[in-house]
């Protein structure tokens, strides 16, 4: 990189530079993650055999493999594939990454007990306070939420019912809730509402992965009932790895709104899990779970970890872009920025560093499930719930709140590099009313006049005689891997 083209800033995380040429040709803060340096005791998981808890050098298990990784940036876009692209990543192989499992959960900085309003019948006492599903939450109570104390009562969805999916709005089958309320080390999380995405199967996934991280996805009765009808669900409720969860009575209108439920409040319908990964879901996941988690919470010492933005990195830039692209109503989008302008949301600028982005890609989180992450992800549905369902709009107010009052922040990885582990397809109805290509332009073989007992070269022999399907001659899947590159060692 040329020495005008980047800037070195030194903050309480490490070393950030700024290079002007790394995603997008945008000038974008770039972290620089410093090595780990501290031994610590870390489990292995249950299907690596042994009897104790053993001393890893967390360093060293991905100094190897990975300590001359320099960092590249993407390739830049071309006529044939426009637009962001995916760039190499230093994953370790996964029985590494799996021995990297921290033996203890990250300590919650001041925010020890979290608990959660709960009564019977909310009342919606002042003008955009929310759903009946989040418990209409007065603009006192929003303000009190971000006063981080080591025990907090706040609103977080369910108000109503017993528990989370039992009469709650959010109604999922006992079944289900059973096997939810299980302990699990890791789970992949997922949801299609409004029958919006085709479910994609992940791959590269583990043996191990398979027999201990269970995969769910959330979906409601609508794309039930078109799955059932296409035959890609059967009374097993499985596709693939995916285990179907059914949710019933579902709280908004709005499919996006309902995605948001499963998507920030995974820490109520899983109470015992540690670590989650969430994918939107158009999103097929092409890289272990443990692969993922070691390299964007583990080797980090994050508890939260999300892509920002490919391109845009300031809240009013995003609002502007969300309204241009008709993404929601441009008052309400309007309503709500001008409401954290007052209350003090600046453009995004390199006085914010070590913060790199405003703007999150929010279609991938890499979660550990500890109360101060918990409490994050409450108090940022609650601002879904109650201005628009754009979180991207949202995400920075609350990461800024609350990191104004402890010492904890969300690890924001390049975009580039979640590309690297999840490709996005097509919702479903852009694939409905694409038309398909033309089938490819061919040129006649001619074929040489010879004697009929001449036998020709082998460089002239025509190859046998074959039935070409031009229908389906040239397309290219939206799963395609060509460009994704691995580094050698990382699984």
């Amino acid at each position: 990189m040329r020495n005008e083209d980047a800037k070195t800033y030194k903050g309480s995380s490490g070393r950030m530079t700024v290079s002007r040429d790394v995603e997008n040709r945008d000038h974008v803060p770039v972290p620089h993650h410093p090595r780990p340096s501290t031994r610590l005791h870390f489990r292995l998981h249950p299907h690596v055999t042994s009897s104790s808890s053993i001393p890893v050098d967390r360093a060293s298990l991905w100094h190897q493999r990975c300590e001359n990784f320099a960092f590249p940036p993407p390739p830049p876009p071309d006529r044939k594939r426009p637009g962001p692209r995916p760039c190499p990543v230093c994953y370790l192989p996964v029985e590494d990454a799996i021995s990297s499992m921290p033996s203890s959960p990250t300590a919650s900085p001041v925010l020890k007990n979290l608990t959660y309003v709960h009564y019977g019948e909310p009342a919606n006492a002042e003008p955009h306070g929310g759903s009946y599903f989040g418990g209409y939450p007065s603009l006192e109570d929003r303000n009190d939420s971000f006063d981080i104390k080591e025990s907090m009562k706040v609103h977080c969805g369910f108000v109503n019912g017993s528990k989370p999916g039992r009469q709650t709005g959010f109604d999922i089958d006992e079944a289900d809730l059973v096997e939810m309320e299980k302990t699990y080390d890791v789970i992949v999380a997922s949801g299609i509402f409004g029958n919006y995405d085709i479910i994609q199967q992940p791959k590269n996934i583990s043996e191990a992965a398979r027999r201990n991280v269970p995969f769910f996805m959330f979906i409601d009765e609508e794309t039930e009932a078109y799955m059932k009808n296409s035959s890609i669900l059967d009374t097993s409720m499985k596709v693939g790895l995916w285990r179907i969860i059914v949710v019933h009575n579902i709280p908004f209108s709005d499919a996006r709104r309902n995605g948001k439920v499963p998507k920030l409040l995974l820490h109520r319908l899983f109470p015992n899990v540690r670590y989650s990964i969430w994918i939107d879901g158009k999103l097929e996941l092409v890289v272990d779970p443990y692969q993922v988690l070691e390299r964007f919470l583990w080797r980090q010492n994050s508890s939260f970890a999300i892509s920002r933005h490919y391109r845009r990195f300031d809240v009013f830039e995003e609002a502007e872009a969300n309204k241009a692209a008709g993404k929601y109503d441009n008052s309400s989008i309007d309503f709500q920025i001008d409401f954290y302008r007052k209350e003090g949301l600046t453009p995004y600028s390199e006085a914010k560093l070590p913060i790199t982005s405003d703007v999150p890609e929010g279609c991938v989180i890499i979660k550990e499930h500890i109360p101060i992450t918990n409490l994050f992800t409450c108090l940022w549905f609650n601002e879904v719930d109650r201005f628009t369902s754009r979180d991207q709009l949202s995400f920075s107010t609350v990461r800024d709140k609350i990191a104004a009052m402890v010492d904890w922040t969300v690890s924001m990885f390049l975009d580039c590099e979640r590309r690297n582990f999840v490709i996005q397809a097509y919702h479903r109805d852009l694939l409905e009313h694409m038309s398909p290509p033309p089938p490819p332009h061919t040129h006649p073989t001619v074929i040489p006049r010879v004697n009929p007992r001449t036998v020709l070269p082998e460089s002239t022999r025509l190859p046998p005689k074959k039935t070409v399907n031009t229908h389906n001659k040239g397309e290219r899947k939206p799963s395609s891997k060509r460009h994704r590159k691995v580094i050698p060692g990382g699984g």
